[in-house]
């Protein structure tokens, strides 16, 4: 099956042509962010400062994993 991420505009996943529900900004943005850099390692801490930015909270590295867990 093929894994279709549009990113222009709202983002959107699609499978074999099918919509995936995306629930929720940040999940959102993981996506948009892993997207970006298809192929590559995005680390921890990389998605870490493109979701909070220079103040993150002390639960955001439980809360990547959680993200990625639910994009799976």
């Amino acid at each position: 099956m093929t894994l279709e991420v549009c990113l222009l505009g709202p983002v959107e996943a699609r499978v074999g042509g099918r919509p995936v529900a995306l629930v929720g900004a940040k999940p959102r943005a993981v996506l948009a962010m892993l997207a970006l850099e298809a192929n590559r390692v995005v680390s921890l801490e990389r998605l870490i400062d493109g979701l909070w930015g220079e103040r993150p909270p002390a639960s955001a590295a439980k809360n990547v994993q959680l993200y990625v867990s639910q994009l799976r």
